[in-house]
């Protein structure tokens, strides 16, 4: 009896091992899980992060989009009604009030169309001021990354804060 006693004990113990090595298997196999999702937790964090970057820039740049339209409608209203102020030339003084209404909406008509008339000079107008922008907002992150603040890259290049602040982080983005 004292054999299966000593026995019985035996297996318990056996038992007893067996048991801690697998709860210390399923610990480590915890704690490697726990740290891989620290560092998955990392890595979504430096995305998210990115992207709200990103809509931040994208914000800012629809801003800056919405603020040169809106120049540009307030600079074609105002050709518009300079083209509307200014006399029709030539001899009129013989033309009926009608003629005149009629010529002056011809006037208009053909202010809308000149850029369809000659398209090469426009486009050469074009090009120009693409280049010599895409010049000036190189220039900007120059002076950005010789430590120029945005105001002052913005005072002496002649451009607003927003567009100086849009061009160091677009064209300085594609140059990194």
């Amino acid at each position: 009896m004292d054999a299966y006693v000593i026995l019985f004990i035996f297996f318990g113990l056996i038992l007893i091992l067996w048991v801690f090595r697998s709860i210390k298997r399923d610990i480590e196999r915890g704690e490697k899980i726990l740290h891989e999702a620290e560092k998955a937790q990392k890595t979504l964090s430096q995305l998210l992060n990115g992207a709200i970057e990103t809509i931040e820039e994208l914000d800012s740049f629809g801003e800056y989009i919405i603020e040169r339209i809106e120049n540009k409608v307030k600079w074609a209203k105002s050709e518009i009604l300079d083209i509307e102020a200014s006399p029709v030339k030539g001899n009129t003084e013989h033309l009926k009030t009608e003629e005149k209404v009629e010529k002056t909406a011809e006037t208009k008509s053909y202010a809308g169309k000149e850029d369809y008339i000659e398209p090469g000079k426009d486009m050469q107008k074009d090009e120009n001021k693409k280049r010599s922008k895409e010049e000036l907002y190189k220039k900007a992150v120059e002076l950005y990354k010789q430590g120029y603040t945005v105001e002052q890259i913005a005072s002496s290049l002649n451009i607003g804060k927003g567009e100086a602040k849009l061009a160091i982080r677009i064209v300085g983005r594609e140059s990194i």
